[in-house]
């Protein structure tokens, strides 16, 4: 599935040109209700002071892209002629423009969330994952950013940040029909796989051995390693990938069946997954049980996907795709520091963590139109340029 980094190993950071030299070419990418969404979602204090809502993003994009402190974002603003304010009004305007720069990546990943069908690809495959950030000296986790990730095309199509109170769970893609989540065992929630399923949207998540109660047609429990350990009629090998047919325990009408999918690992991979098993327990003070280690030595897949629609082997492979995400998630903290915070306070935070994320989907949108920034100073062509045909 393809992928599109925003920059490489050896390419610039893209910081000061999204702020600075390509500045036009970005106002290219940003909704035409920019200013609109500014006085409804930041509003306008004092006349003169920052009145548009591209001076509201620069503003936000110098402190969260460019990391100046608040004084230094004070000079810079002065230095542009976007305003005379003291470090002082910088604070309180970046404290108070968080809900317009939620609403302004919402809005810019809006047209992302169109599918159109094609006759080879019947459904839209996207991974649901989030990734923790914490302030300086924290020692947990303080916000989480939840994103969905469209395989085929290799985007972000949805964002959205929460405190650490923020739970995994599949509701935040809103799924319907024609749609795939993907998700690894922390989304593993029956309920949340119902709501999908009822909405008309398929699922594939890896489950724990016990995590989401399964029963078989009769009502009987589906105990996913006592399947993965039966005995077999024949002798000889098993199959790497097998399944099962089942339905959630809360599902009496036994409208919704599901598959579990279970992949047996390679015996290296069984040995480290048993040793971080065993890890893990030591550091709790306890000893791993012997259930825990026998579930090591298997991958258990949870999916909704008709048998005629998609074999085990296809199931198995498509959960694959899932690092896609994780890999966003890298370029977003290696490229843009998204995990460096520097803010203690909420709305000063949010801002900070939503500026970055703005930037972010800028330099992919600008990437992804194949069109680098202008060496000459100013724009030559409209940014949508059409290529004349080869031959």
């Amino acid at each position: 599935m393809p992928t599109t980094a925003l920059a490489t190993p050896d390419s610039p950071r893209p910081h000061a040109d999204l702020v600075e030299d390509a500045w036009l070419d970005v106002l290219d990418t940003l909704p035409d209700n920019l200013d609109e969404m500014a006085r409804e979602e930041f509003g306008f204090h004092r006349r003169g002071q920052i009145q548009t809502g591209a001076d509201v993003l620069r503003l936000c994009m110098a402190y969260g892209v460019l990391d100046l402190s608040l004084r230094s974002t004070a000079a810079w603003l002065a230095s542009r002629r976007l305003g005379d304010i003291s470090d002082v009004a910088v604070l309180g305007r970046l404290r108070r423009s968080w809900p317009f720069l939620g609403r302004l990546l919402g809005k810019m990943l809006e047209p992302r969330l169109r599918f159109e069908p094609a006759p080879r690809l019947k459904y839209r495959v996207r991974v649901i994952d989030a990734t923790c950030l914490s302030a300086p000296g924290a020692e947990g986790a303080e916000w989480r950013v939840h994103a969905t990730y469209d395989v085929a095309r290799g985007v972000v199509d949805r964002v959205e940040l929460t405190d650490e109170k923020g739970g995994e769970q599949l509701g935040r893609a809103s799924a319907g029909p024609g749609e795939i989540l993907v998700a690894d065992r922390g989304y593993a929630h029956a309920s949340r796989v119902a709501e999908v399923r009822e909405a008309g949207g398929h699922v594939l998540v890896r489950v724990g051995h016990s995590a989401v109660p399964l029963v078989d047609a009769a009502g009987a429990e589906l105990d996913p390693l006592a399947y993965a350990r039966r005995k077999r009629p024949r002798a000889g090998r098993p199959r790497r990938v097998e399944s099962t047919t089942g339905f959630l325990r809360d599902d009496a009408a036994r409208e919704f069946p599901v598959r579990l999918v279970v992949v047996r690992k390679t015996a290296e991979a069984t040995r480290l997954a048993r040793k971080k098993a065993t890890k893990e327990s030591r550091k709790k003070g306890k000893k791993p049980r012997q259930r825990t280690l026998d579930a090591a030595a298997f991958v258990f897949l949870l999916t909704t996907l008709p048998r005629e629609e998609a074999d085990d082997v296809t199931v198995a492979e498509l959960y694959r795709v899932r690092w896609q995400v994780e890999l966003a998630f890298k370029r977003w903290k290696s490229i843009f520091d998204l995990d460096r915070l520097r803010a203690f306070d909420p709305d000063l935070a949010r801002a900070y963590i939503l500026a970055k994320l703005i930037a972010a989907t800028i330099a992919d949108t600008l990437a992804r139109q194949a069109r680098a920034f202008s060496p000459w100073g100013v724009r030559l062509a409209p940014l949508h340029m059409a290529h004349p045909r080869a031959g």
